[in-house]
């Protein structure tokens, strides 16, 4: 069962930390709380993507299949968020990922996205800048993972 998130619990979020309480109202008007439950695949590397998923309690697990099997790219916990790239282009899922333990997630789908982009450029601009920062992060950790190679 879905449920409309509190604003407030989002103002904790490092991706909606640089949004005034009233664009956080926003988000949260446009987006939803769903729980779910442990080993649910949110979706499968390869299938397109229109949806965000920001942890609030739990945890996710993103992954890629390969012929020796899977290799756990990122652990996610609260705060963290994965399948931003489904809001911003039509590509295909980079990666798998699936609930690691009972959560709750926040949902944010590409429409709900466009609408914001649409009725308030300026949150969807603070946004898509936080995932520009939260993504080159986690570009430049992975960059050292490989050096040890």
């Amino acid at each position: 069962m879905s449920e409309a998130p509190d604003w407030r619990e989002l103002q904790k979020i490092p991706l909606f930390s640089h949004l005034s309480e009233q664009e956080i109202y926003q988000v949260a008007k446009l987006s939803f709380v769903k729980p779910y439950k442990k080993e649910t695949t949110l979706f499968v590397e390869g299938m397109p993507g229109e949806v965000l998923y920001v942890v609030l309690r739990g945890g996710v697990e993103v992954f890629k299949k390969s012929p020796k099997g899977e290799m756990v790219i990122a652990e996610l916990g609260a705060g963290d968020f994965v399948g931003e790239m489904s809001l911003i282009d039509d590509g295909p899922r980079s990666a798998s990922a699936r609930v690691s333990e009972d959560s709750e997630l926040l949902v944010v789908t590409r429409k709900c996205f466009k609408d914001m982009m649409q009725s308030d450029p300026r949150i969807s601009a603070k946004l898509l800048m936080q995932f520009l920062l939260i993504s080159n992060s986690r570009l430049r950790q992975a960059d050292k993972r490989f050096e040890l190679f």
